[in-house]
């Protein structure tokens, strides 16, 4: 129960960091941090978690932009269920990671498009954020799978 909500708790302070911090910098609409983190995070065996987070982080993005209430919600939870489909159950291969990432990115930028009245952005500015969105996920989703496997063959860990 802990790590559940320490989970969801984890993806809303992207979703913050999101709104917050990113607009600062200038990076607000480079890089999506809580999509990418959802996503990579995202498989058939914790789906409820992770639309969960998605809801919330969602919905904190939607009410400190004042953008209307379950658009950002809804993209998410989009790219989160074709991405976890796409992943399945257990232990899934980097090139299978991957390949939801891209989906499911493309998945929730194309809902965010069509709901939100058309793509704001040229189409430089968005082939420049879905590369660096593919960047941090793919190194993200590398490093959990070189994380996980590491587990899987620490008898130590196994109690």
């Amino acid at each position: 129960m802990t790590k559940r909500f320490g989970y969801v708790l984890g993806i809303v302070l992207a979703a913050l960091i999101q709104v917050r911090l990113l607009p600062e910098l200038g990076l607000e609409r480079t890089i999506n941090l809580p999509i990418i983190l959802l996503i990579v995070t995202a498989s058939l065996d914790r789906r409820t978690l992770v639309l969960i987070a998605a809801s919330v982080a969602g919905l904190t993005i939607d009410v400190a932009l004042l953008r209307p209430v379950g658009l950002t919600s809804l993209a998410m939870v989009a790219g989160v269920l074709v991405a976890s489909q796409i992943r399945g159950a257990g232990d899934a291969q980097l090139l299978r990671r991957l390949v939801a990432l891209v989906i499911g990115l493309a998945v929730s930028s194309t809902t965010i498009s069509l709901l939100g009245g058309g793509a704001s952005r040229n189409l430089g500015e968005n082939a420049a954020a879905l590369v660096v969105n593919l960047v941090a996920g793919s190194a993200l989703a590398a490093f959990g799978q070189r994380r996980r496997t590491g587990y899987q063959f620490d008898q130590s860990l196994r109690g």
